[in-house]
């Protein structure tokens, strides 16, 4: 590696893609190998199928990028069934100049019954050592994962879907459950509309399905917004439209009532979807006048919210039959390195060697007939050696007449036969001890595996925590909303009482004036363009961001009550019926008046932020010069969407209401800006 590539300081690894999909496809492992190796060398990085699929790597830099590939293949014998399952993953890592890191991962599992066997040499894998077996793969399955490494001070980072799932899915056949994977647009005509129902109520499915009714103003913008769309989802949703409006109407009446979409809108049906929905708005709905209205911003917002789904799926069951087999594969490349040497020492080994019985490939040679005097010393030698070695030759009887030829021979046959009988013991607790070894050497290779899965349990536990304390959050929101809503309920109930009382009678009458909210952040910012005393700035991409999350539609309400609130203080402030703050107006808002809780309010930030060129710099946005000379301003006063969490959204804004505009700036709406202690 070059002198320019140093180790730098990194924000833990974020999960930014995940496609995992079954496969029918017969050589799924090689045809796998075969794609991921064009796709890594037409990223600079020559190597090839074949040396992917023996455990072999390649580097190369080149655009000012570090690019690592490897790959890993093993196999695991189930032994109380004969099953085998063959596993791989290939990775490829990408270390930025900047000090970015991509990683792309690839890991496939295919049962023995869905390849053919002769695909990887056979090798024998020891059982397990627990009792408690994970589920065995029916089906092969495809696992990609994409993670960016990102350097300090680098923005979250959602580039749509890896180049390398587009190119699989369009090679091998891909499905999540009955569903079809492919990064085209499908296109339902009447006859495949019970077919599309079939998918959207697959209990199994675990994609979203993103479906467009016909749009007749603008068909061909259309088109194009759903192609984009399913290139960048590819792996984690389908895209469907609705051939023409006959389709349409054929797929409102099947669907029912609760979950139709119509008139050039698009809605994105989550997995667990059911005939008798009880939740229809989980299942949203994006317009056709949103999607022109904000073109590219809406795509970008959909991709990002299936995205960020797509990262919340658990890893298969069988992951952890995958991770044995590799770590045994893994293990098994690197035994010859570990294990004992075949030979033994000699019978007389040479100083400084250990001194043990030869091994029982060695020739031992003895005289046929020797002399009488050489066979007296021959014996008392083998004698000694015996002992030497550990072995007690005293069963034997010792011949004390050095004349007797006969009885010298019957001692030295004896002898001879005990050493050859030690020797064979010897060379096969050598075997033993080389198979103890072995299975030692796959032991810790397991135990090493084992542990990098810990960590990512771990990983998984605090992301678990973090849930958990959200949803703690939640519920002490959602109960301060309830006490709020018992209270107003209250308030209006007396008040009308006291209208009845002098004959106005209100009860059960509309609302005048009251609009039907938008179910998202970015829809809810263009209505809110609309009021007289706000202005609001390039936020749109950052409201996107908030889009992409289950409590998006929350948050949208909660942003135009907080957008609200500031329109009708700035307009107090334009009458002369308010002269303080805006926290003071939330503090004691006027009779009709429009607020939010004083505790969502700060009109200031920290010293340490205020006086932190980088934590200051994220918070100064554009206004107009005649509100500060330079274009720029810092908003420090912002408000509290969310008390805690991630995310936790914030509006920033400039009070210009004493100024020659009189209103309102809105610099920022989206995810808590970065302090000294966050991000």
């Amino acid at each position: 590696m070059s002198g320019s590539w140093q180790q730098s300081r990194e924000v833990p690894a974020e999960l930014v893609y995940r496609s995992l999909f079954s496969s029918a496809e017969p050589d799924l492992r090689s045809r796998a190998a075969e794609l991921f190796a064009a796709w890594a060398t037409g990223k600079n990085v020559p190597v090839s199928a074949a040396e992917l699929l023996t455990g072999g790597a390649a580097e190369a830099e080149a655009d000012d990028t570090h690019r690592f590939v490897r790959g890993s293949v093993g196999a695991y014998t189930d032994r109380s069934t004969g099953r085998r399952l063959q596993a791989a993953v290939f990775r490829l890592e990408e270390r930025l100049a900047d000090g970015n890191r991509w990683t792309t991962s690839l890991r496939l599992a295919v049962p023995h019954q869905a390849e053919q066997a002769a695909l990887f040499p056979e090798t024998d894998a020891p059982a397990t050592l627990f009792g408690a077996e994970p589920p065995w793969p029916q089906r092969s399955w495809v696992w990609l994962d994409l993670e960016h490494h990102r350097a300090p001070e680098t923005a979250p980072v959602r580039p749509g879907s890896p180049r390398l799932i587009r190119d699989l899915l369009a090679e091998v056949e891909g499905t999540d459950a009955s569903l079809p994977l492919t990064s085209e647009v499908l296109d339902i005509t009447e006859s495949h509309v019970d077919e599309l129902r079939g998918w959207l109520f697959d209990p199994r499915r675990r994609v979203p399905v993103i479906v467009f009714s016909p749009d007749q103003q603008q068909p061909e913008d259309q088109a194009r917004f759903a192609r984009r769309l399913a290139r960048d989802v590819t792996g984690v949703a389908v895209v469907v439209r609705l051939h023409n409006v006959a389709a349409a109407a054929v797929f409102n009446r099947r669907a029912g009532t609760h979950l139709q979409v119509y008139g050039g809108a698009m809605r994105t049906y989550l997995p667990g979807l059911t005939p008798n929905e009880p939740f229809p708005r989980r299942h949203r709905i994006l317009s056709a006048t949103s999607m022109r209205a904000l073109g590219q911003r809406s795509a970008n917002a959909v991709r990002d919210q299936v995205l960020t789904l797509s990262t919340r799926r658990p890893p298969p069951a069988s992951y952890v039959l995958v991770r044995r087999a590799l770590s045994r594969g893994s293990a098994a490349r690197t035994m010859p390195d570990r294990r004992p040497p075949a030979a033994h020492p000699a019978l007389f080994p040479t100083p400084g060697e250990p001194t043990v019985l030869p091994g029982i490939t060695r020739s031992v040679n003895f005289p046929e007939t020797p002399a009488p005097a050489e066979t007296a010393e021959g014996n008392r030698l083998l004698r000694a050696t015996l002992t030497l070695a550990g072995v007690d030759p005293s069963a034997i009887a010792l011949v004390g007449e050095p004349t007797d030829v006969e009885a010298l021979t019957a001692e030295r046959l004896a002898l001879q036969d005990l050493l050859l009988r030690s020797m064979a013991a010897n060379a096969e607790a050598g075997e033993k001890l080389a198979e103890a070894g072995a299975e030692i050497t796959m032991l810790y290779a397991e135990i090493d595996d084992l542990t990098v899965q810990l960590t990512e349990e771990q990983k998984v536990r605090g992301e678990v925590e973090d849930l958990r304390l959200g949803s703690e959050l939640g519920e002490i929101e959602l109960t301060d909303l309830e006490r709020d809503n018992e209270r107003l309920r209250a308030r209006i109930r007396w008040l009308e009482s006291e209208l009845t009382a002098h004959h106005v009678h209100v009860a059960g009458q509309e609302t005048p004036g009251q609009m039907i909210l938008p179910g998202n952040v970015v829809e809810t910012l263009e209505l809110a363009a609309r009021l007289p005393f706000l202005s609001i700035g390039a936020t749109s991409d950052a409201a996107a961001g908030l889009d992409v999350h289950p409590q998006a539609e929350r948050w949208a309400i909660k942003i135009w009550q907080a957008l609200a609130a500031l329109n009708a203080y700035a307009e107090g402030r334009a009458t002369g019926t308010w002269t303080n703050s805006f926290l003071a107006w939330c503090k004691a808002p006027p009779s009709g008046g429009a607020a939010v809780p004083a505790t969502w309010v700060a009109l200031n930030e920290s010293e340490t932020t205020t006086t932190t060129p980088r934590l200051r710099e994220a918070r100064t946005f554009a206004v107009p010069v005649h509100v500060e000379a330079s274009g720029r301003a810092y908003m420090q006063a912002h408000i509290k969407i969310q008390q805690g969490g991630t995310p936790c959204p914030r509006i920033h804004f400039h009070d210009d209401t004493g100024g020659r505009t009189g209103r309102i700036h809105i610099g920022y709406v989206g995810d808590h800006l970065p302090t000294a202690s966050f991000r």
